[in-house]
């Protein structure tokens, strides 16, 4: 039986992922008549025992800075009808479609194939760019690898099949602990002696720039490409023209050179007539120009004419395989965040412009079915809203109803008579939407139309609920909203006790750290706080989780609000060291009520200091007869004798603002009298003497 299939790869010291690599590779080994090559560069004994593991034949290779020269050792070593190479930094999701090609007989009517590469952005793997990379051949007469670096298989034997399957690539990642700065190092001489060597050879300006872009050396970039350019003049393979074309006017850009990529930009698009795909990129990079200029007027023209070429790309699909060079592809062109944000803009162009129609045209072209993507557009719609207002309302009416954004709005200015229907929108739009910013929004709205919470909050999640309040609590609040937020917290500790708690715990949170509360208020409101935060978690938690040895496992606001309570008994005790040390020891829980818990501890020294207070009937009387001596006194201008009396009161009465009043008017009536206060000097010393000052 012939092979069918000979797949090589350079396995140099990375042995966790040639190991991904190696098993990815195990159904074409098992399923297609195939033979693995691996050409080991590295040092490691490991590596060598993991390639052992999958295949007899590893090939040793003493590095000489060639990828081309470790290439051929497995190319010329294989018995193969086709050749395929790997890196080891990278493995296969799924080889079924690879595995059909030669198992059908398909694989006799092409000449090479390419898979995938999905290049990853960051190690979450959530952003990504695919390209569609050249990596397997018909073994034909001359088959070779060329170029120390960026190595390529030359001839390539056209038809070419290209496969949706791919390669997962982390590689090209940059950042702390990267390997790709030791890459460029490595690869830049390597390049630039290939130059000084071949210099009619066009490719190795593009790798150069591309590594010079890698190091941000934007000036070196800027010329490698205008010397490439310069090659491609006449070149009748026009792909390294375009490739080039749009990486000048990055760099460009990256060098905030903006007016030069527009002058670029235009005289490309005029005098070269670049392809398609090309002339999309640059419409992006014009749009983005004009948008940080804020030139509306020529957003509009530019946006028609990307949509109008991108739908004529669409049309003909063929198009963004045939024109597709490198990582100038049709995923680069539909990312979508750079995509939908060009409509994102040439909509407010059109908004700005009063261009209704074609606001409208470039609205309906966002993805209203992709919720994930439209959330992210919710708090540009609401300064649409605030900035164009009469052309907002008409643009609103072209809003699918579908869209948890209009659902809100529209629930927003229904007809008050129709509570039902209302309610009906926001809780549609709170099941609708995972937008954070969409449901603070629904949940304010909500309580400022008297609505019931109780329906909302049945279609959230706690933790969905606790970011809502946290939000609505940590906004400029005015008193009315204040109130209903109340009123609405209440309504829910009665039908959601839960979700009713936490927006009344965070209520009067801040009231207790915003408020500036003082002397009775303050501990009342503290000790209500203390109240409803422990209400919240025993509906939570086992009682027996409340013991002391158990608190560990609290969450810290409640062990905050525990040792709070326990303060607060000792302070009702006039046991004050031991009340202070509980606060103290409360605050360690909750730094947030650092100011709340010194205004306190201030409180209760003040209270140490000040003797009991007598309270009984007679000596309320008493003091209030006192108080109309003193009005009488200071009426007849006896004022020394009227200060006497108040500095025999004070420390009797530390609290009585009216009092305070008093002292302060009759200071004031003796400064414009002249009446000397040497006269109470006696009595001033008394008194102090009494407070133990």
């Amino acid at each position: 039986m012939k092979i069918q299939l000979s797949i090589s790869l350079l396995a140099s010291n990375r042995a966790a992922s040639l190991e991904r690599c190696l098993d990815s590779l195990r159904p074409l080994l098992m399923q297609v008549p195939s033979e693995l090559i691996v050409v080991f560069t590295g040092t490691d004994e490991h590596v060598r025992e993991i390639a052992n593991r999958y295949t007899d034949k590893v090939l040793p290779f003493t590095w000489c800075n060639n990828f081309s020269a470790a290439r051929n050792v497995g190319l010329w070593a294989s018995k193969g009808e086709w050749f395929m190479y790997i890196d080891d930094d990278e493995w296969f999701e799924d080889v079924t479609e690879i595995r059909e090609f030669f198992l059908s007989g398909e694989y006799l009517s092409y000449g090479s194939a390419c898979y995938i590469q999905k290049n990853y952005k960051n190690w979450d793997g959530i952003e990504y760019s695919d390209y569609h990379a050249f990596r397997m051949a018909r073994v034909v007469p001359g088959l070779a690898f060329q170029n120390t670096v960026h190595e390529e298989l030359v001839p390539r034997v056209m038809p070419c099949k290209y496969f949706n399957t791919y390669v997962n690539h982390y590689g090209y990642i940059f950042g702390p602990g990267s390997e790709n700065e030791d890459k460029t190092s490595r690869n830049l001489p390597l390049l630039l002696q290939n130059i000084q060597e071949r210099p009619a050879y066009v490719k190795n300006y593009l790798q150069v720039v591309q590594e010079y872009i890698i190091a941000k050396e934007w000036e070196v970039a800027e010329d490698y490409c205008r010397k490439g350019l310069q090659l491609c003049r006449g070149y009748e393979d026009d792909f390294y023209q375009g490739w080039l074309q749009v990486n000048l006017l990055a760099i460009l850009c990256s060098k905030e050179d903006f007016e030069k990529a527009e002058q670029e930009a235009l005289r490309i698009l005029k005098k070269e007539h670049p392809r398609e795909l090309i002339r999309l990129d640059i419409y992006e990079t014009l749009l983005a120009i004009y948008t940080r200029r804020g030139a509306s007027e020529k957003i509009l023209p530019y946006g028609a004419k990307f949509e109008e070429t991108l739908a004529y790309m669409d049309q003909k699909p063929e198009l963004w395989r045939k024109q597709t060079y490198a990582d100038i592809t049709e995923d680069r062109i539909k990312t979508p965040d750079r995509l939908y944000q060009i409509r994102i803009n040439c909509t407010e162009s059109a908004l700005k412009q009063n261009n209704i129609e074609q606001a409208v045209y470039f609205l309906k072209l966002l993805p209203w079915e992709e919720e994930a993507w439209m959330q992210r557009y919710y708090p540009v719609f609401d300064k649409w809203k605030q900035s164009y207002e009469e052309a907002y309302r008409t643009l609103l009416e072209h809003f699918p109803e579908h869209s948890p954004y209009w659902m809100l709005q529209t629930a927003v200015e229904h007809d008050r008579d129709s509570q039902k229907v209302r309610l009906e929108l926001f809780v549609q739009c709170m099941e609708k939407t995972e937008s954070f910013y969409l449901r603070q929004q629904a949940v304010k709205a909500a309580i400022l139309c008297d609505m019931d919470l109780a329906a909302i909050v049945s279609v959230m999640d706690l933790d969905a609920w606790k970011e809502c309040a946290n939000a609505l609590i940590g906004e400029k609040i005015l008193h009315e909203e204040y109130t209903r937020l109340e009123v609405s917290a209440e309504k829910l500790i009665q039908c959601a006790p839960v979700y009713g708690l936490w927006l009344k715990k965070r209520l009067l949170e801040r009231k207790l750290i915003r408020g500036y509360l003082t002397g009775k208020i303050m501990i009342r409101t503290l000790k209500e706080y203390g109240g409803y935060v422990l209400q919240f978690y025993r509906i939570q938690y086992r009682e027996e989780m409340f013991r002391r040895e158990k608190r560990i496992l609290l969450p810290k606001d409640c062990r905050f609000a525990l040792y709070v309570w326990e303060a607060l008994d000792q302070l009702e005790a006039a046991d004050f060291p031991e009340a202070v040390r509980l606060f103290r020891k409360a605050l360690r829980f909750y730094p947030a009520m650092t100011g709340t818990i010194r205004e306190i501890i201030r409180l209760i020294s003040r209270k140490a200091e000040t003797p009991a207070q007598n309270t009984e009937d007679e000596f309320r009387m008493l003091a209030r007869q006192m108080k109309e001596s003193l009005r009488s006194m200071i009426n007849n201008k006896q004022y020394t004798q009227a200060m006497s009396v108040i500095l025999q009161l004070s420390p009797l009465l530390p609290e009585d603002l009216e009092l305070l009043r008093m002292r302060q008017n009759l200071l004031r009536k003796m400064a414009e009298s002249n009446t000397p206060l040497q006269a109470t000097g006696h009595q001033i010393c008394s008194a102090a003497e009494q407070r133990g000052i």
